[in-house]
């Protein structure tokens, strides 16, 4: 059942959150149009959207993203962006795009853009949470934990001389 609407904050506060998503995404190479929506979206709290160029790419973050990265058990709005960075990469970044364009599962997509995220996250926190997000994703599709560590840990160093 979907959440009803998130409770009402003042022109000012929305304000704040669109500027703060904008500095992390800047800080972290997005480039495209970027807005802050104040509804719930029920995609974990941000999603990226392909233009037909890069500057028409979107980066929308929600309320539940905030509701999250106040939570310490949560991800943290860098991480979730940082992700949502990823995606971006996957599709545009020249030595990695047509290695991965058209080649790669859904659920290796969300593992690829949360290694990508991780490698951009300035807190060892927010790495080690997508990290972990990526050997979940890794797991629930039938590796043990030591051999998600290991894919990973391959897919890191591979993915770390492409960028």
């Amino acid at each position: 059942m979907p959440k009803p609407a998130p409770p009402p904050i003042s022109a000012a506060a929305k304000r704040a959150r669109h500027d703060r998503v904008v500095r992390i995404a800047r800080e972290i190479g997005f480039v495209g149009r970027i807005e802050y929506k104040h509804v719930y979206s029920q995609s974990g709290g941000a999603q990226y959207g392909q233009g037909t160029t890069i500057a028409n790419d979107l980066l929308t973050v929600y309320c539940e993203a905030f509701e999250r990265d106040a939570d310490p058990e949560e991800f943290s709005l860098e991480a979730i962006i940082a992700h949502e960075r990823g995606h971006q990469l996957l599709v545009r970044h020249p030595r990695i795009a047509p290695r991965v364009t058209g080649r790669v599962s859904g659920a290796s997509e969300e593992i690829l853009a949360s290694l990508l995220g991780a490698m951009l996250c300035s807190s060892i926190a927010d790495q080690n949470a997508l990290f972990g997000k990526a050997i979940v994703e890794l797991m629930s599709h039938g590796e043990s934990p030591e051999r998600a560590q290991e894919r990973l840990d391959e897919l890191w160093d591979l993915l770390e001389a492409l960028l």
